[in-house]
């Protein structure tokens, strides 16, 4: 039996979520032993974890970019160590390198003995230093988006599912659905995050996201959108609110770039975005041609099924057995 410790930024933090503890029931069915420690804000669990680290078999070091002493005590304390990620952690918001983080990216990769990058385009980034860099999706499990839920007769509805510090991008796009909303005069913006978003041109339904009712939310809805910036900040995304929207067999409007631009197959299971114009003509495009709104939704499920987390473990289990 193979004993992991899972540490990460903590509970709160989406990546911990769904990129490890997702996996939780799987590892133990499998008959591994598992203990996860939330290091973010707490100097407890950063001293357990070197307590720790020695009676256990892998370290799945998940995000953190530690800094060096630290992460070289790790280093020296652990058997083999897992370093996950699957954002541009190595970059300031705007897509420049962060010269400090990359610095620590660089040394965390360097050491690890196996690397797991949630797109191509970080692992480009990670392989660099670490022959050993696997790319391994951010994925879902589709039987929550499963449900029966009631759309709303009354609006048509548009779903965003964020965080603050992506809500801007949400922000820049709004005078756009609020031109959107002169033709189409029942369409309604669902805002699923911590901030509240305000318009006198569109009806905004803020909903406070939390864990578990998240899903009726999205699957009540009638589209979902993904704006995002062009830049290498958003290259490291990993289009996990665009696998959220397919599961939900829900037709998504994105942005042009990363892993959205995979995902999306332009006109059969959504919509790229490639100038802000673009967004109005798309949403009203959507809303009147019911066969292309149809037909949208059919591949959305059969994409989602594609990054199923059962799938996703299968592959890690494999490269754990296999690569350490």
């Amino acid at each position: 039996m193979k004993k992991i410790l899972f540490l990460t930024k903590g509970h709160q933090a989406s990546s911990t979520r769904d990129r490890a503890l997702i996996y939780s029931d799987l590892f133990k069915a499998d008959k591994f032993i598992l203990r996860h420690l939330g290091l973010s804000k707490n100097l407890i669990n950063y001293l357990k974890a070197l307590i720790f680290a020695p009676y256990y078999d892998i370290i799945f070091l998940q995000r953190k970019l530690l800094n060096y002493p630290y992460f070289w005590l790790l280093r020296l304390l652990s058997k083999k160590i897992i370093y996950d990620f699957d954002d541009s952690i190595f970059l300031k918001s705007d897509g420049s390198i962060s010269e400090s983080k990359y610095k620590r990216f660089k040394k965390i990769c360097k050491k690890s003995d196996l690397i797991f990058a949630g797109n191509a385009f970080l692992k480009k980034y990670a392989e660099e230093y670490n022959r050993k860099t696997f790319l391994i999706p951010t994925c879902l499990d589709i039987d929550k988006y499963n449900l029966k839920t009631v759309k709303s007769k009354k609006y048509f509805d548009i779903v965003w599912v964020g965080q603050k510090s992506t809500s801007k991008y949400l922000i820049q796009i709004l005078p756009f659905l609020e031109q959107a909303k002169k033709s189409i005069s029942n369409l309604r913006l669902i805002n699923i995050s911590d901030v509240n978003i305000k318009s006198d041109l569109i009806t905004i339904k803020n909903i406070k996201w939390e864990e578990n009712s998240q899903y009726k939310h999205i699957c009540s809805s009638h589209l979902g959108i993904a704006p995002l910036a062009q830049n290498n900040w958003s290259k490291g995304k990993c289009a996990f609110k665009l696998l959220q929207y397919t599961a939900a067999g829900i037709p998504s409007i994105s942005s042009n770039v990363g892993v959205n631009s995979e995902l999306i197959q332009h006109y059969k299971n959504g919509i790229l975005i490639r100038k802000n114009s673009d967004w109005e003509k798309s949403i009203i495009k959507l809303i009147t041609d019911k066969r292309l709104y149809q037909t949208m939704k059919k591949n959305c499920l059969i994409l989602a099924k594609d990054y199923d987390f059962i799938h996703n473990y299968q592959v890690m289990k494999n490269l754990i057995n296999n690569e350490l």
